[in-house]
């Protein structure tokens, strides 16, 4: 049975659904190959959304461009194979995130999708450089302000790129560049939600991008100081750290016993 803590006290999934109503924003920071994230996920969504019928559901595995074919698929204006042909979706789309979507669907909730071209990321972290110059068609994505000045997030992010093994791809870039990716990735995913900000938001992204409230809730609440963000984690991203440690990681817990 699954439970979420917080600060070491179990709450069943009936009491929790009545304390994360009184958040804003409510970020999973989820394990990308885990079933029990995914299962997390779409157990959350459907207890927030028999709670909330304006709730919006934001993903970080579709990129900005294509909300319009997802905006369409969701409205039943085009099929799901053009959806997915014209939607760059993960690999692990049909078995993990297309429960996301078709819940949504059937309840004509709105889906965001939060993150910047993956084109974009790369371009900036080669260049070193966040500017419209460099992003090139896709500067219309670009916000107002991308806040770089986090120094706990740029030493963790640092020391996890230390951890990549020495064949990964970004292995021999610069850290420097590889972190304005990421804090523009951040920036442009926080952006994204701020047309729906007067409804409850259910955000979906990898746990990096929202554990310690770093990440996407750092750029939103950098800008919008009044919006109450809170952020569950998974319980074996956080199992081997003491128990005081895992209430920095997030705020809650998903546990599954």
């Amino acid at each position: 049975m699954p439970y979420l803590m917080k600060k070491g006290l179990l709450y069943d999934l009936e009491d929790a659904f009545d304390i994360l109503m009184d958040y804003h924003v409510i970020f999973i920071g989820e394990e990308h190959e885990s079933r029990v994230s995914h299962h997390a996920e779409l157990t959350i969504l459907k207890g927030l959304a028999e709670r909330d019928s304006t709730l919006v559901l934001a993903l970080e595995m579709f990129e900005r461009d294509v909300q319009d074919f997802l905006d369409a698929y969701l409205k039943r204006k085009i099929s799901e194979n053009k959806f997915l042909k014209l939607s760059r979706p993960w690999p692990n789309y049909r078995k993990d995130y297309r429960p996301l979507i078709e819940f949504a669907k059937k309840n004509r909730m709105p889906v965001i999708a939060a993150d910047i071209p993956r084109r974009a990321a790369a371009a900036v972290s080669m260049a070193n450089e966040i500017s419209s110059g460099v992003l090139g068609e896709d500067r219309v994505y670009l916000p107002k302000t991308v806040h770089l000045k986090s120094k706990e997030y740029f030493k963790r992010f640092a020391s996890s790129m230390e951890r990549m093994p020495h064949f990964a791809p970004m292995k021999g870039m610069k850290v420097d560049g590889l972190y304005k990716a990421q804090a523009l990735k951040d920036a442009v995913m926080a952006a994204s939600v701020e047309p729906f900000l007067d409804r409850r938001i259910l955000f979906c992204c990898g746990h990096f991008h929202s554990d310690y409230h770093l990440g996407v809730p750092y750029q939103l609440q950098k800008n919008h100081p009044e919006i109450k963000v809170t952020v569950i984690a998974m319980a074996s991203s956080v199992e081997t750290l003491r128990m005081e440690d895992r209430s920095r990681v997030a705020d809650f817990i998903w546990v599954e016993e």
